[in-house]
């Protein structure tokens, strides 16, 4: 009983997200006719999956119980890397600047995870540091956008043919992986157990802080692969091109479904977060609306997602009283 009453209000809100998703689109079609067009949607895609695949990694941290807010200097730093470490024509220096990006979001991770199970430092102030610390990092590297990234690494990975190209297959990648370790392995079921209650988790044996920390690395590493898609399509480094990307993650697995209070959320609502996200604020530049009116529209996003989710959990908690 308990589960289906856990369940089944996550998969409700994955169909209106969805629904939400493709009103959105039809909207613009009937708008403007131009939009519908193979190149256009392509276009789109190619532009939302950055964010999609950055929140993937923060849904996890969300359920976790945790949040990521230095996601996005993580995003602008891996870019630096890969523009100064990737030289044109060497494998060799393709291989160590992917190598490198890795290895830095892995180590920024376990310091985030560390930092906000280890040492007892509330997440939030501890991913806050970590962005700070970061974006200076990335200013460090490269004071200015410029370098230059690998033209064949960039090249396979914006590869396109119609709306079909290597983005969508690399965040396909990264939802598989993430789903399979989420719903199939006993560490992805601790982490819901962790959000939901660390101490109860704890007395039934899940090694809460590690589980944690695990979550935090995760979620670095899927920033780090959203950095080399931005790095591929603009061809060099830019300290400042992930700064928005901490919010809109959280925005993104926000509408999603998942719960700021942890233990609650499913990966598939994130995409369709994120996308959502995206495709608005092409609306919005299509009909020339000012950027200023495009935050605004995502913080109220982010409230009418919270409002949502604690209306919805309140009446899921009379329905399961009455059972």
């Amino acid at each position: 009983m308990k589960l289906k009453h856990t369940v089944r209000p996550q998969m409700k809100r994955l169909f209106v997200i969805y629904g939400l998703l493709l009103a959105v689109f039809l909207i613009m079609v009937v708008i403007s006719p131009t939009y519908r067009s193979a190149e256009n949607i392509g276009n789109i895609i190619v532009q939302c999956v950055p964010l999609a695949v950055v929140s993937l990694g923060q849904t996890v941290v969300m359920i976790g119980g945790g949040i990521d807010m230095s996601v996005g200097s993580l995003i602008s730093l891996s870019t630096c890397i890969a523009a100064v470490v990737m030289k044109p024509g060497t494998g060799l220096s393709l291989a160590l600047g992917i190598l490198a990006v890795f290895l830095v979001a892995g180590i920024v991770g376990l310091c985030n995870g560390i930092g906000a199970n280890y040492a007892k430092v509330p997440p939030l102030i501890t991913t806050l540091s970590m962005m700070i610390l970061l974006s200076g990092v990335a200013q460090g590297v490269l004071p200015v956008a410029g370098g230059k990234v690998n033209a064949g690494f960039a090249k396979v990975m914006m590869a396109r043919a119609g709306i079909f190209s290597m983005s969508i297959l690399i965040l396909l990648i990264v939802y598989l992986i993430i789903r399979r370790f989420m719903y199939r392995t006993p560490t992805g079921v601790s982490v819901y157990a962790v959000g939901n209650h660390a101490d109860i988790a704890a007395s039934m044996g899940v090694r809460t802080k590690r589980v944690s920390v695990l979550t935090y690395v995760i979620a670095a590493l899927c920033a780090a692969v959203t950095g080399l898609l931005l790095a591929s399509r603009i061809r060099i480094g830019d300290p400042l091109v992930g700064t928005t990307f901490g919010l809109d993650s959280i925005t993104a697995a926000a509408i999603g479904g998942t719960a700021l209070t942890g233990g609650v959320g499913m990966v598939a609502g994130s995409i369709a977060g994120a996308f959502l996200i995206g495709m608005l604020s092409n609306m919005m530049n299509i009909l020339g609306i000012n950027h200023f009116y495009q935050y605004v529209l995502k913080g109220l996003l982010l409230v009418v997602a919270m409002i949502i989710y604690s209306l919805s959990s309140m009446v899921e908690v009379k329905k399961y009283d009455r059972a």
